[in-house]
């Protein structure tokens, strides 16, 4: 047994709850928790930050800056997504997937099992990752249409890791055993518990 997962799903373990990314119903409610918080932060940034200093944002804009911001996003998605891979290679050593399944991209290690402390690093690792790279940006640039950008950038990151959020929250609240096991096949998550 590795502490980090099972090769084989262990006896006495027992399917507790799939989370599919093609499920309508469930990825609708998590875009729609997302896209409600993503606009509570925005419209926080909007009037709070943005608004009070809209002239000088404006008086940046740089159709150059736009399209760099356009092209980073795929880029960040990408990188996103590497990121799961990064970690989940380093604690199993195991081949990873990587694809589109609309709605989301994902990584995913399908042919073992892992347990909740692996799969919790996996799914924060691009939340804590690109929100500190976001975050130290916005504080270091100083030229306002430049960070205007990187806070919607930010915003749109947290949006892209509303499904990672979800995950985490099922292992932070639901399944607070260590022994549960995740089973990650990329578009599906499937998560087992001891009977």
């Amino acid at each position: 047994m590795s502490k980090y997962y099972e090769e084989k799903l262990p006896e006495g373990y027992g399917e507790a709850l799939t989370v599919d990314a093609g499920d309508v119903e469930r990825s609708k409610a998590i875009r729609t928790a997302a896209v409600i918080t993503a606009a509570v932060l925005f419209n926080l940034w909007f009037f709070l930050y943005a608004l009070p200093r809209i002239k000088e944002i404006a008086g940046g804009f740089s159709v150059i800056k736009c399209l760099l911001a356009l092209l980073a996003y795929p880029l960040y998605v990408v990188l996103h997504e590497l990121t799961h891979g990064a970690v989940y290679k380093l604690l199993t050593g195991r081949k990873l997937t990587f694809g589109f399944k609309p709605p989301a991209a994902y990584c995913g290690v399908p042919d073992i099992y892992v347990y909740r402390l692996t799969s919790l690093i996996s799914l924060l690792a691009p939340f804590t990752v690109f929100g500190i790279v976001f975050i130290v940006s916005f504080l270091a640039i100083h030229e306002p249409f430049s960070r205007a950008l990187i806070a919607v950038l930010f915003l749109l990151h947290l949006t892209g890791c509303s499904g990672d959020l979800y995950g985490a929250g099922l292992l932070f609240f639901r399944f607070r055993d260590p022994a549960t096991l995740r089973r990650d096949t990329g578009p599906v998550q499937t998560y087992y518990t001891r009977d």
